[in-house]
């Protein structure tokens, strides 16, 4: 695909707030995009979709879980989000390790933050 082509469908991507799309677009031609010359005619929504992409590839955390730790998490998320805060507990303090991990706080909901940090000072 031609470099005008891809950018058009990433900036209507973007227009349109199909972020998904925009992205899966972004990451699939990432060299090319990268490149100052093409992504200089991206618009101002779809640069700062390629930073968020560029940070997170960069800090990597998604690629060190592994798919038994984004289960837990996925769990006490909807632990909290159910309001079973025994089992949310019960789940903190058998896998203690990994919640006290501060980069594992960016996937937790707000209030599976706040829950944890309450599991942490009383455990």
């Amino acid at each position: 695909m031609r470099a005008e082509t891809v950018i058009l469908h990433i900036n209507e991507s973007c227009n349109n707030n199909d972020l998904p799309k925009a992205r899966s677009i972004i990451e699939h031609h990432w060299s090319m995009i990268t490149e100052s010359r093409h992504y200089l005619h991206l618009n101002i929504n779809a640069q700062s979709l390629v930073k968020i992409i560029q940070a997170e590839s960069e800090k990597n955390i998604l690629n060190q879980l592994t798919f038994d730790e984004k289960r837990i998490i996925h769990q006490m998320n909807q632990y909290v989000r159910d309001l079973r805060y025994s089992h949310a507990r019960k789940t903190y303090i058998k896998h203690k390790n990994l919640f006290d991990r501060p980069e594992i706080q960016n996937w937790l909901n707000i209030d599976a933050q706040i829950l944890c940090d309450g599991f942490r000072l009383h455990t």
